[in-house]
């Protein structure tokens, strides 16, 4: 599986994805900088899960207010109706994804449990007939749930989900591409699949925000990214259908959706920091891959172009020096020659390196290289 051959920007398209990128990296970069706070308190959280929680049925055509979310979480009912017992399923996973994130790995058992949490009865039971679907726990993810997929498609769902889990888990942890473009791959594959007759949708946009929780993209539990779509439902689903009107095909283009979902990030982003939203420029997006080391140059006293001088600490040095002797350099090409220094430390140094205006990048996804800034 290859999802990123369906992604094929024009020339214009790739500048704004790029750009785009570039921009949701700095502000998240700032937001870092700002929040002390490692985890917000949970009151803090609970009107977002519940805005969240509203915008999500409304996509899915099950419009249900905040405050009647509010009222149905603050007054469980011993008999609750099916959207009773979504808005608790959706309360209890989105409750535990933004406790630790990291407890819930991206696997078939994860997606089956969090589907039983959103629907604990199956969509072919009626009342009075015993559950086929093992009712949620509190703790969704305290069993191995059975893979049970859509059944009227049951061997091509397994294997296309499977493939789905261990290209994005690959592709997350080589670096060799912009997370939010696998998160955002991921999210149409996952609808497009259809692993489940219901909840396809909703599963989609919990699934994404586990990645993003899990990929460094913390403020997304922040803020209600599915409203932010909600109101741009209409785009939504026209960027989904363009993919999937040539499933299947060569002609298969995701660049629109992939555009899509980024510009929504983004706008989240400046909502939750507006006062960052004006002064962030495009900073060019960095490839991934692991670790640097030596350099052999002196040590270099940088300055901005302001004049003013930037502090660097021993490893911003290596990677400036190192990039001042082979420049044009690939993440890959950093990481094989400096092999004392993280993945996460080096694409941190590398967009402090960035935004100090000392390096560029050029390009967005695996051919992304970097120079010295002239």
């Amino acid at each position: 599986m290859d999802i990123f051959c369906k992604i094929n920007p024009s020339e214009p398209e790739f500048k704004e994805l790029q750009n785009q990128l570039q921009a949701i990296d700095s502000l998240t970069a700032a937001w870092h900088t700002r929040r002390k706070e490692t985890i917000p308190r949970h009151e803090t959280l609970q009107p977002t899960i519940e805005a969240t929680i509203a915008a999500s049925l409304a996509l899915e055509n099950m419009p249900c207010s905040p405050s009647l979310i509010h009222k149905i979480l603050a007054q469980p009912s011993d008999t609750p109706d099916k959207r009773a017992c979504l808005v608790t399923g959706y309360n209890t996973i989105l409750n535990a994804l933004y406790t630790d994130a990291r407890k819930y790995p991206l696997c078939e058992d994860t997606i089956v449990a969090m589907h039983t949490a959103l629907f604990p009865h199956g969509k072919n039971n009626s009342p009075g007939k015993a559950s086929t679907v093992r009712p949620a726990a509190i703790n969704f993810l305290d069993y191995k749930a059975p893979t049970l997929f859509n059944r009227s498609r049951t061997g091509s769902v397994n294997s296309e989900i499977g493939d789905l889990v261990k290209w994005t888990n690959r592709e997350l942890t080589h670096h060799s591409h912009h997370p939010l473009v696998v998160i955002a791959a991921f999210a149409y594959e996952f609808i497009s699949i259809h692993p489940f007759r219901e909840g396809k949708g909703e599963l989609s946009r919990i699934l994404s925000t586990l990645l993003m929780l899990q990929n460094r993209y913390e403020w997304a539990r922040e803020i209600s990214i599915d409203s932010f779509i909600e109101q741009r439902r209409t785009t939504y689903y026209q960027t989904l259908k363009r993919g999937q009107q040539n499933r299947y095909s060569t002609q298969e283009n995701i660049t629109p959706w992939v555009l899509f979902l980024c510009d929504t990030w983004l706008q989240s982003l400046h909502s939750l920091i507006p006062e960052q939203a004006e002064a962030t420029t495009a900073l060019p997006r960095q490839a991934e891959t692991d670790v640097p080391a030596q350099p052999t140059a002196p040590p270099v006293s940088p300055v901005a172009e302001s004049g003013t001088p930037v502090y660097l600490n021993a490893r911003q040095k290596q990677i400036l020096a190192f990039l001042k002797r082979e420049e044009p350099a690939k993440v890959g090409d950093i990481a094989h020659a400096l092999k004392t220094i993280s993945i996460n430390t080096l694409k941190k140094d590398l967009l402090y390196l960035r935004q100090k205006n000392l390096i560029e990048s050029h390009g967005v996804l695996k051919g992304t290289i970097y120079t010295v800034k002239k």
